[in-house]
């Protein structure tokens, strides 16, 4: 495998749209409220070049295997410490295991300190075992729960 991750560009944006509807369907298994009928066709062309946002691209020779989205979120206060959220990443099923995740959250991880983040945040779906013990793996610790309530018939509003 000839494995490299660079910054996406307009092109591998694209692609990336289509990584992203797999990474929807995958997530199905964890989150039941996910609609797995849900097809990306334009996102990420719409960011790959702005400046506090980063989409890179995992290529095994020119094909895409893999991406990690991600930006700074900005809170407007300079006194609070920059975060940057890793919002998605996704490799396909078979270039699993072979480092190309640890490959994109290490350029992530560089990224994010190159514009002065002095936190990465990310969400993980609760059963998501193999995603989290990566992320453990790479030093990241659970800090926050998050919770969620699906509302139906019997709910009212106040």
């Amino acid at each position: 495998m000839s494995l490299k991750v660079v910054k996406g560009n307009y092109e591998d944006a694209k692609k990336a749209n289509g990584l992203l509807t797999k990474l929807i369907v995958d997530e199905k298994k964890y989150d039941k409220n996910i609609n797995e009928k849900c097809v990306v066709k334009s996102l990420y062309e719409n960011f790959y070049n702005n400046k506090d946002v980063c989409l890179l691209v995992a290529k095994n020779n020119e094909d895409i295997i893999g991406y990690l989205y991600g930006y700074v979120q900005n809170n407007g206060d300079s006194k609070i410490d920059m975060v940057s959220v890793l919002d998605a990443l996704y490799v396909e099923q078979d270039y699993r295991r072979l480092g190309v995740g640890v490959k994109l959250v290490d350029a992530f991880k560089n990224w994010s300190y190159e514009i002065g983040a002095k936190y990465i945040e990310l969400k993980v779906c609760k059963e998501n075992n193999s995603a989290i013990n990566l992320y453990e793996k790479m030093g990241f610790t659970e800090n926050k729960i998050i919770m969620v309530k699906k509302l139906g018939d019997n709910d009212e509003a106040f």
